[in-house]
């Protein structure tokens, strides 16, 4: 069985994120969400996040879309989840170039070979949380 990792805040979970978790579906027979805390997201986005750690968490185990839920780190950059949950594979958005890089450097200092995969835009001129809650 192949287990996917995806890291993402799911802040709102839109059509964008739903077709987003279906394509990891596809490459994945078991999805893991990495849900960061809320003060990981305030770090990130320079905002609060509008639903709580445990109301985001609900809404991806309501969606059906993922096997598991797991706490995110308390500080960026640690990505414990990949050394608890062993993926063998990890899924990034198409707009987390950042985040992608940064995981590709993790994965290489630790001697990973991982692969990252970056899931495709799904209407990203409408389903795109900055747009749809923006500031």
């Amino acid at each position: 069985m192949k287990t996917g990792l995806l890291f993402g805040a799911f802040d709102g979970l839109h059509d964008g994120h739903r077709a987003m978790l279906k394509e990891a579906r596809e490459h994945a027979d078991r999805i893991i969400v990495a849900l960061p805390p809320d003060n990981v997201i305030t770090e990130l986005k320079g905002k609060k996040a509008r639903f709580s750690w445990k109301e985001r968490a609900k809404a991806l185990w309501e969606s059906k879309l993922v096997d598991d839920v797991v706490r995110g780190d308390e500080s960026l950059g640690m990505y414990s989840a990949i050394d608890e949950k062993k993926p063998d594979v990890i899924f990034v958005g198409y707009d987390q170039t950042d985040l992608a890089n940064d995981l590709a450097s993790y994965l290489e200092n630790d001697g990973l070979s991982t692969p990252i995969i970056t899931l495709s835009p799904y209407k990203p001129d409408r389903y795109k949380s900055s747009l749809i809650h923006p500031v």
